[in-house]
């Protein structure tokens, strides 16, 4: 999995964690309350501010994804955009995760991902 192209790997994580991230806010509310949520979940301001509480409990594999991620070409699309490749690197976790099958590691990560920090966004 982890040979797969990052950028492979971040495409995947996205759909993942965005369908995640839907799936987690249905609570009753209207698809366009859903959709504003979701979008201020899975942005990468707020993606970069989780990887960031993450990376001390990341292992050693999962640390070589995300360093990998970071310093790709895709990372680096929009310049040295941390945000963006911090983003891309979460992103990139998570599809391969998905794709080890790692489903525990996977929820787990999901789960820390969607956790509201105290940002005016999500209220």
């Amino acid at each position: 999995m982890s040979s797969l192209p990052i950028a492979t790997l971040a495409y995947l994580g996205d759909a993942v964690h965005s369908f995640f991230a839907k799936v987690r806010s249905l609570n009753n509310l209207s698809v366009g309350r859903i959709h504003k949520k979701v979008t201020s979940l899975v942005s990468r301001e707020f993606q970069a501010k989780c990887l960031e509480q993450l990376f001390p409990r990341l292992s050693e594999q999962e640390l070589s994804v995300v360093k990998r991620a970071m310093n790709s070409k895709c990372a680096k699309r929009y310049g040295n955009d941390e945000n963006y490749r911090k983003s891309t690197a979460l992103e990139a976790l998570i599809g391969y995760l998905y794709l080890a099958g790692d489903r525990d590691r996977l929820l787990e990560i999901l789960n820390f991902s969607l956790m509201e920090r105290n940002d005016d966004r999500l209220r």
